[in-house]
């Protein structure tokens, strides 16, 4: 037989070649797009939507233009009848017990198992995201988020005692969301007996896939609701009367759009997060280069990713970044060995504002007791001080005795507060959960040689002797409970992602609580206790009607806790309050007060989207362990951050 001898440009070819993995098929993710006829509505209750008279959008292959479906645009009606379908799906799935729920989520994660590859694959084919991202990271994550909020149902019952689901959660999520992010908000949602309208960006189809395997598991077909429509519809799906709550992933406009609009609604807010990544020296920069790089395409958080490198390593690790970046293989999302997905004309004209912003903005700048009883100024740096406005209201019994006079608060005293809490804080968080819980139990110790006038001051406010008595002994008891301080919510997992999380709570920084005239003292000292306890400086407004316990408390603070950590401010409820929300330095927001003070605290705290946690005007019932010392006062009192710690294979 004769030889064959390839020609010179066949030559040319062959040795410019790249060689790499076989891109994974898209037939199964086609073949499922074809039961639907290509032709993608809504999942609701359990059955695809379909409704006439809808505007449709075409879901494109990214890398070709071709049309893959085309996907119907909800009106408000569709999202109306998919929150009513998840308020029916409700009541039957927040009665069942913890274990019956944890048995269906473990079914659901097997599901996600059983079509893990067409989950990944059309997943990556609609949004030509890496398919490894999806495949080694998203799919396997999401099995175990399901997993192990099963758990977390099982032991519900004894874990959340006496806590109940909040109802329907309507979800609503950005153009960029992931797989996982999804799942992340889902999964507890469902664990804990709420059921779950999410609207989803139009050309989604994964999501839809995710709740067409949830609906064909059968037995309780409404718990998951996904609706395709335009942000718009966010209005329309976060104002409605059933929707208990709501969260947002997304931009920071558009969650102040959101929070002004879920007044008086739960609202769980993931706005413009960062991924933080802190090169070092002591790192192998080879690796971390490349950690780098395969973090910096695979984030889709609205914040983007941001990478801190140690000075003496900066010129080498920068140089290798630079070389790296050279070779960046981009592609298909299908072909598993490209760096970076496919991204879409919206993606790339975003990044191209960015880099015209960076552009225009300028370089970076380089590297006491009180004076005469029984008058109470304000209590802010330590020591009582008169009032910027110089104005005092009298404090008096429910018989017409006159038996102090208290400040009121100004603006500027708002504003010294913060600031004399601001200058606290870095030394307060520095401190040991042991340091903090030390101090807490001196107050109560000190606290007690005051019990009787304590007790006079809440008998003058019209408790009989019996009641009085037991309240002072219960604030004491609040702040004993913290002389043995848990592990603040510190706890290590292992998982798929090469690498142990390190879960951190962490403090909100410079917190604002606006106190409940009920229980003047031991609301009061139940939430100063908490929130010392995790780390926050505090600028609290005591009880407006009865304000003198909490100042009789004020000056045992002065000679135990650092000067600025604790400051509190008397005087309108109203006006105070509404201060604090509107000021940019204070961090967050506790408020006990009427439904309409919650609802404006809600409203203005939207400016720069401030943690915020009011109670519409419900009372309180601050003597039971439950609703006065539960595990959701710690909850609030802190932000959870996520640390990963990679390691190689």
């Amino acid at each position: 037989m004769a030889e064959t001898r390839a020609g010179p440009q066949v030559r040319e070819i062959f040795n410019t070649m790249e060689y790499g993995p076989v891109p994974e098929s898209d037939a199964c993710a086609l073949a499922w797009l074809d039961t639907q006829n290509r032709q993608l509505g809504h999942y609701v209750d359990g059955k695809w939507l379909k409704p006439g008279q809808r505007k449709t959008v075409p879901c494109l292959d990214p890398i070709t233009g071709d049309s893959l479906a085309v996907c119907f645009e909800a009106q408000a009606e569709d999202v109306v009848a998919a929150v009513e379908a998840a308020q029916t799906a409700f009541t039957d799935w927040s009665s069942q017990a913890g274990a019956q729920r944890a048995q269906h989520l473990t079914r659901l994660a097997k599901a996600i198992q059983k079509h893990q590859k067409l989950l990944w694959t059309l997943e990556s084919l609609a949004t030509g995201r890496a398919v490894r991202e999806v495949r080694d990271r998203d799919m396997p994550l999401a099995q175990q988020l399901l997993c192990y909020h099963a758990g977390q149902a099982y032991a519900q019952e004894k874990a959340l005692a006496g806590w109940e689901p909040v109802g329907v959660v309507g979800l609503i999520l950005p153009p960029t969301f992931t797989f996982l992010e999804m799942m992340r908000r889902i999964a507890p949602a469902l664990a804990v007996g709420c059921t779950v309208v999410a609207l989803v960006p139009p050309a989604c189809p994964t999501p839809l896939l995710l709740a067409q395997l949830a609906g064909e598991l059968g037995a309780f077909p409404g718990i998951l609701n996904v609706v395709s429509g335009p942000a718009p519809l966010r209005s329309a799906l976060a104002s409605h009367p059933a929707v208990q709550k709501v969260a947002f992933y997304g931009a920071v406009e558009e969650g102040r759009a959101l929070r002004r609009t879920c007044t008086g609604t739960e609202l769980s807010l993931a706005l413009g997060a960062e991924s933080l990544l802190l090169l070092t020296e002591t790192a192998d920069l080879d690796s971390a280069v490349e950690g780098v790089v395969d973090a910096a395409w695979s984030d889709r958080s609205p914040g983007g990713v941001r990478l801190l490198i140690q000075e003496s390593v900066w010129d080498e690790a920068v140089r290798r970044l630079q070389a790296r970046m050279t070779r960046l293989r981009v592609g298909r999302g299908l072909d598993g060995a490209v760096d970076m997905g496919t991204r879409g004309a919206a993606a790339i004209a975003q990044a191209e504002s960015y880099v015209h912003q960076a552009q225009k903005q300028d370089p970076p700048s380089p590297l006491s007791h009180p004076s005469s009883v029984p008058r109470y100024g304000c209590f802010v740096k330590g020591r009582f001080q008169a009032p910027g406005g110089q104005n005092f209201r009298p404090i008096q019994d429910l018989s017409g005795t006159l038996h102090g006079y208290v400040a009121e608060g100004t603006a500027k005293d708002v504003q010294d507060a913060v600031e004399a809490a601001h200058q606290a804080a870095p030394s307060w968080a520095s401190q040991s959960p042991e340091a903090r819980a030390a101090l807490l139990w001196a107050l109560a110790a000190a606290l007690e040689h005051r019990e009787s006038v304590l007790t006079s001051c809440l008998e003058r406010q019209g408790k009989g002797p019996k009641a009085a008595q037991e309240e002072v002994k219960q604030s004491l008891e609040r702040l004993r409970e913290w002389r043995t301080p848990q592990a603040l919510g510190r706890t290590l997992q292992a998982t798929g992602l090469r690498g142990p999380v390190l879960q951190l709570q962490e403090p909100l920084g410079v917190l604002a609580i606006v106190c409940p005239d009920e229980w003047p003292l031991l609301a009061f000292v139940t939430l100063l206790a908490t929130a010392l306890t995790y780390g926050n400086s505090l600028v609290m407004v005591p009880s407006e009607d009865y304000p003198l316990p909490a100042l009789e408390v004020c000056q045992e603070v002065s000679d135990l806790f650092p000067a600025g950590l604790v400051n509190v401010l008397t005087g309108s409820h109203d006006h105070v309050t509404r201060c604090l929300a509107l000021h940019q330095d204070a961090q967050a927001l506790w408020y006990f007060g009427s439904a309409q003070g919650s609802q404006f605290v809600e409203w203005a705290s939207a400016g720069h989207l401030k943690s915020v946690w009011v109670n519409r005007g419900a009372p309180r019932a601050w003597d039971q362990e439950t609703q006065g010392a539960g595990p959701e006062f710690r909850l609030r009192a802190s932000r959870t951050k996520i640390l990963w710690l990679p390691m190689g294979d």
